[in-house]
């Protein structure tokens, strides 16, 4: 009884504790016969009643143990006791409804030959390690030396129970049997233990039921062990069955027991299990204790993945009191079949990746995994030696196996100690590999003071182009659970909008679990054959990142942290088929916060056609959006004469795509000496996007001052091809009071001022590499302004540039003139003209209607470029001399004629004009020149009369105009006549037909400040009243019969007769 009690209790805590055997039990199964044997052998049956209750009670009382019992009858045969009361009355170790002994006479004498029990009720403890039954303890506990065995006499149960309380928790067991007790005892044990167990280890339910037998001075016992609802320190079993059958030597020295375990419902630190089967031997004896076992666990889940089966296969040897012992066998497991989310956590990095060389080889590594576990087992040989709490763990050879026999992971030569502050001594071989896997090997050793070290190494793992190395790796366990890692890192593959060839990025960090992770405290080079990014190529290069702010350069914890500078930056290669070379002063690569480049500089296309950009600053933030800021920055394309310049804005960069929005920038003409041709033009709110290859940008560009649109510019350029395109639309540039042609070029200042009105027209620039055209047309419908030689209206038609960066136009430009004005006004003109080179201005022809006849200009040819003189040589053809007169509003002048002649004019270089050689000379026959007003001198004297009466009306054959002087200052004009007669209307005597007779030339001079003035002089000659009388106004005094100024001028330094004398 109490070893069936003890067997239960040590099986539920897993031989915890101290496995209780009685220690005498022959002294126990003596004690009970003795009594029996001493109250059957009375000699006097008169008196047997008290000699045997005086023999039990002195015996009880020797050995200490209080006890009250009712004889029922004492015969030769038969002694019958009832209600016997072991110990405390109050709280009994044992009762006894009734116990029968059956006397008989042997080759010995008297002897017990049967003891019948009924109804025993028995209460013990099982505490610290110590079985105790109470006041029966010194009955059952001597300090024989004999060793137990089972007497040889017949017992009967009937009704037997027992409770043991324990530090497990209570035990409580019936026995009903019958049968000689060392030899064919056969009866039926039933154990229960509710609760069963220690913190932290407990047993819903345990039970026992079997069959008690004994067969040669030996016990056996066989039946169920049930355990249900089993939870141990996280693990857990929802059932156990364990077939038990168990046996005991005769002299207890020493027991055998055979197990069929069954069981379910297993679970353990997220791994669970369907079924739990298999046998278990268990020897037990003064050799010690062997435990064989061969069990397999089947469906075995984790989040990792599946197994079919999992199974163990071993013995542990060792002292019966196991306070040492060594376990040895071999665990395997079969059916493997990889967890979804395993391949899936692969598959979401490769996406996460996509487009680097890193997705290719999670690709390849995630097919790998799948065929390698799926259906795949491994086994592993192991040793397990343990004493006094310490543990040494050797697993000589342990192998991963693909379903196609390949082997993927293998251990070899693992040792380890294992104690309760951790891992001693670990050292061992790692060897990893398979078909579509990286194949490392490395090496684990743990020294003096339970540090490790961890030296591994991959060989070059490849998916097409890309490849992934990892030369060397060592991971230290440093003070504090602080883990440190050196080593290197070298691939090649593609990056997202190109790839990376030969990178060699060094690794040095720690890791811990309260610090999380940190890489690079002290400076490192990063190295790489060649570098490629949406078409840019560097080639060897070497670019040398240090922490900044005495941190690590990496930091990851609970959040990511990068804080690293470059220093002075430097990098040279191609792009496309182009030369590229970058620079920076510094870059700050930082995240969460953002990042920063100072100075940074590009530089892209052979000499001659490069593209130049740069920035003072660059800022951009990596968390969510990667997104910045930049200013201070220029751009400049050698081929295209226009930089740009105070360029600021926003940019962003995703899915490959860079784009610039809410941009500014100044836009200048390129000039490497003299003035620029076009002012800076400013724009606001301008975009770019680049795509890896091709770049488009959009911008409005406005004058400064008056903000007014002067141009759209729609940009398009291929890098690796260096071909692009500019798009520009001018809508309608108004001139006016805030904007005039020469706010947008120095060109127009001096030849165009005062514009009123508006240009439209639109342009193209293309490119490829160094060879650029451009072209471009623009036209208005009416400008005004003011000329050099005089105001301009209307001037009206379209103009088309072959070079329109230049400035130059295709031959032969046509404009219509409304009316132009050097003095005197004409209407409706046609110029045509072709610009070169912006400066260049060949003026072909010019074309107006001009006093019945035509005003023409000779072809020149001007430079707009340099201060130079300008001849502008005016041919007039078929000027009629009636319609000068009335246009000039000569109202009383009549005149007939038709002339032809030359004006030219002459602009220093200063812009003063001056007309030098003017001429004009009537056609023949001549014509006639009449004054059809009053004359109001009424006497000149005989001379004066006459020349008025011929100037009334005169015929001349020929006449001549010349024309001389300064535009802004004095014209002086020549009136030659020739062939000169009276004409109709006139008064004639004898003298003025005399004079008739002779040949007169009249020769008139006439200074003015303008044409105009020039006018009013001439009709003055005729029309006395247009001016009035000038002695009246006091201009003219009369001194010896002449009339002189009344206000002479000072006499000139040189006679007028001198001036322009050939």
């Amino acid at each position: 009884m109490p070893v069936a009690d003890e067997q239960q209790i040590e099986s539920a805590q897993d031989g915890a504790r101290r496995w209780f055997w009685p220690r005498r039990w022959r002294t126990r199964i003596a004690a009970g016969g003795a009594i029996a044997a001493l109250v059957a052998g009375s000699a006097a049956w008169i008196d047997r009643e008290r000699i045997a209750s005086d023999f039990i009670d002195d015996y009880l009382a020797t050995n200490g143990v209080p006890a009250t019992y009712d004889i029922i009858a004492i015969g030769p045969r038969m002694q019958v006791i009832e209600n016997l009361v072991v110990g405390d009355p109050a709280r009994p170790d044992l009762t006894a409804r009734r116990m029968v002994v059956e006397l008989g006479v042997g080759w010995a004498g008297p002897e017990v030959r049967r003891v019948t029990l009924d109804g025993v009720r028995m209460f013990g403890t099982y505490q610290d390690g110590a079985f105790s039954l109470g006041a029966l303890d010194p009955l059952l506990f001597t300090d024989s030396a004999e060793l137990p065995a089972l007497p040889a006499i017949d017992v009967v149960v009937n009704d037997a129970r027992a409770l043991i309380e324990s530090d497990f928790g209570a035990v409580g067991i019936t026995l009903d049997g019958a049968g000689r007790l060392d030899d064919g005892f056969a009866g039926t044990l039933a154990a229960t233990a509710p609760g069963i167990g220690v913190e932290g280890c407990r047993a819903e339910r345990a039970t026992l039921y079997g069959q008690l037998t004994t067969a040669s001075g030996a016990p056996s016992l066989s039946g169920p062990l049930r355990i249900g609802d089993l939870a141990c320190g996280g693990a857990s079993m929802t059932r156990a069955d364990i077939g038990t059958a168990l046996s005991l030597k005769r002299d207890f020295t020493g027991a055998e027991a055979d197990l069929v375990v069954e069981g379910g419902g297993i679970a353990m630190a997220g791994v669970s299990g369907d079924a739990l089967s298999g046998t278990a031997k268990i020897n037990w004896g003064e050799s010690g204790l062997a435990i064989a076992h061969d069990l397999a666990l089947a469906n075995v889940n984790a989040p990792q993945g599946r197994l079919a089966s999992l199974s163990a296969d071993g013995a542990w040897r060792g002292p019966s009191d196991a306070s040492r012992g060594q376990w040895e066998g071999t665990l395997r497991g079969a059916g493997i079949t990889p967890a979804a989310d395993l391949t899936a956590s692969l598959a979401a990095a490769e996406r996460g990746l996509e487009g680097t060389l890193l997705a290719p080889l999670i690709a390849k590594a995630r097919g790998g995994v799948d065929r390698a576990l799926t259906g795949s087992r491994f086994s592993a040989e192991a040793i397990v030696r343990h004493k006094r709490g310490e543990i040494a763990l050797i697993v000589p050879e342990a192998a991963l196996t693909s379903r196609a026999g390949t082997r993927v992971l293998a251990l070899s030569q693992i040792n380890a100690g294992i104690a309760g502050e951790g891992l001693s001594g670990l050292r061992g071989n790692i060897l990893a590999g398979g078909e579509g896997l990286p194949s490392i090997n490395g090496r684990i050793e743990q020294e003096p003071g339970d540090r490790w070290t961890l030296r591994l190494a991959m060989a070059d793992y490849a998916a097409g182009v890309n490849r992934l190395a990892i030369p060397r790796l060592t991971l230290r366990q440093m003070r504090g659970g602080v883990i440190d890692f050196a080593g290197l890192i070298t691939a090649s593959g593609d990056l997202p909008g190109g790839g990376v060839t030969d990178l060699t990025l060094p690794l040095e960090g720690t890791w811990s679990a309260q610090g999380g992770l940190a890489v690079g405290r002290r400076c490192m080079p990063v190295r790489f054959g060649a570098l490629a990014l949406s078409g840019l190529r560097l080639a060897g290069q070497a670019i040398t990142l240090c922490p900044e702010g005495g941190g690590p350069m990496l930091a990851y914890n609970t959040d990511l942290r990068l804080a690293a500078n470059t220093g002075k930056l430097a990098l040279a290669g191609t792009l496309g088929d182009s030369p590229a070379n970058l620079a920076a002063d510094a870059v700050m690569l930082r995240y969460p916060s953002p990042f920063a480049v100072t100075a940074l500089a590009a530089q892209i296309g052979a000499p001659g056609s490069e593209i130049r950009l740069s920035a003072a600053s660059l800022t951009g933030d990596l968390a969510g959006e990667i997104s910045g800021e930049f200013a201070g920055g220029a751009a400049q394309m050698e081929v295209v004469p226009l930089d740009i310049g105070a360029l600021a804005g926003r940019w962003s960069f995703s899915d490959g795509v860079l784009r610039v929005g809410d941009g500014a920038f100044t836009l200048t003409d390129r000039v490497v000496e003299g003035e620029p041709r076009f002012k800076p033009l400013m724009a606001r709110g301008a975009s770019l996007l680049f795509d890896g290859n091709a770049i488009t940008a959009d911008a409005t560009l406005r004058h400064p001052a008056s903000d007014k649109m002067v141009t759209s510019v729609a940009i398009a350029h291929q890098l690796d091809t260096a071909r692009g395109n500019a798009r520009l639309s001018v809508p309608g540039i108004v001139f006016d009071k805030s904007l005039q042609p020469e706010d947008l070029s120095y060109l127009a200042k001096g030849v165009i001022a005062f514009a009123d009105g508006t240009v439209s027209g639109n342009g193209r620039i293309d490119w490829i590499g160094d060879d650029i055209t451009s072209n471009g047309t623009f036209a208005s419908d009416g400008v005004n302004f003011a000329a050099a030689f005089g105001p301009v209206r209307g001037l009206a038609g379209e103009v088309r540039f072959t070079d329109l960066l230049n400035l130059t136009t295709a031959p032969d430009q046509r404009v219509r003139i409304a009316a132009i004005n050097p003095g005197i006004e004409v209407l409706g003109g046609t110029v045509q003209f072709e610009v070169k080179d912006g400066t260049l201005l060949n003026l072909e022809d010019a074309r107006f209607p001009f006093m019945g006849g035509e005003l023409r200009m000779r072809p020149l040819a001007m430079d707009f470029s340099q201060p130079e003189e300008r001849r502008y040589v005016f041919e007039i053809i078929g000027l009629d001399a009636a319609t000068f007169a009335a246009q000039m509003e000569l109202t009383n002048l009549g005149a007939t004629g038709t002339f032809d002649g030359t004006v030219p004019i002459v602009f220093d270089t200063d812009g003063n004009g001056r007309i030098i050689g003017g001429l004009l000379v009537s056609r023949a026959p001549g014509g006639n020149v009449a004054y059809i007003g009053e004359l109001t001198y009424e006497d000149l004297g005989a001379m004066g009369n006459y020349a008025f009466s011929a100037l009334r009306s005169l015929d001349y054959r020929q006449m001549s105009v010349g024309l001389n002087g300064d535009l802004a200052g004095e014209i002086i004009t020549n009136f030659d006549f020739d062939g000169v007669r009276q004409g109709e209307g006139t008064s004639q005597n004898f003298v003025t037909r005399r004079l008739a007779k002779l040949p007169i030339r009249f020769k008139v001079n006439v200074r003015s400040e303008n044409f105009y003035e020039l006018a009013t002089m001439v009709r003055s000659l005729w029309d006395v009243d247009f001016l009035g009388n000038p002695v009246d106004r006091g201009l003219l005094k009369a001194e010896g019969g002449r009339f002189v100024p009344a206000n002479p001028a000072a006499k000139p330094v040189q006679l007028p007769e001198s001036e322009d004398q050939p």
